[in-house]
């Protein structure tokens, strides 16, 4: 017989030899290890682009990108980042706070590439997805070395989108003087 099918009827009936159950053990010992190499790979590839990823990200921000690699350091980077001192990052010995602190920095990088409050949840939710799409598309990093940069290089500098306030325009007039009118007397 063939040892599928032997395989098959013995789950179905339930009458499993001890040939069956061997077989069937290797069977799923077999898919397992198939399983938990495909699942390495692709966490391997997520890794590796999440590294690339925030990489980039520093190199936009004229950051060193090898401060991924180094514990605290890429603390330190991530609050330069997002425009805070560094030394924010020392709040890490308080976590309910460092956590609320990043959470603020998150939104601060975002607004420093010039993306919507929205695209700060979604690096806070879908992690993979928008730090990746934010490493490879076209925005800038907006901080005084852009300025300087774009003022050097004669390049038009982007528009920054500011609240605008209401003006009232007010005229204030000078009183008016009293002239003396000389009259020669006749």
């Amino acid at each position: 017989m063939n040892f599928s099918f032997e395989l098959s009827w013995a789950l179905i009936t339930g009458n499993m030899n001890q040939d069956a159950m061997m077989g069937m053990g290797a069977v799923v010992w077999a898919v397992l290890w198939w399983l938990a190499i495909v699942r390495m790979v692709i966490a391997l590839a997520i890794a590796a682009l999440m590294i690339i990823s925030r990489w980039r990200i520093f190199e936009k921000a004229w950051l060193p990108g090898w401060g991924i690699f180094i514990p605290f350091y890429n603390w330190y980077l991530m609050f330069q980042l997002g425009g805070r001192s560094g030394w924010n990052f020392l709040w890490i010995l308080i976590p309910p706070v460092f956590v609320i602190l990043m959470i603020i920095n998150v939104f601060k990088i975002t607004e420093r590439f010039w993306k919507h409050w929205a695209y700060g949840l979604g690096i806070i939710f879908l992690k993979v997805i928008f730090i990746p799409i934010l490493a490879f598309d076209d925005s800038k990093y907006l901080n005084k070395k852009t300025v300087v940069k774009t003022a050097t290089t004669h390049t038009p500098t982007p528009k920054i989108i500011a609240k605008a306030t209401p003006v009232k325009a007010t005229v204030k007039r000078a009183p008016a003087k009293k002239v003396k009118t000389i009259t020669k007397k006749k």
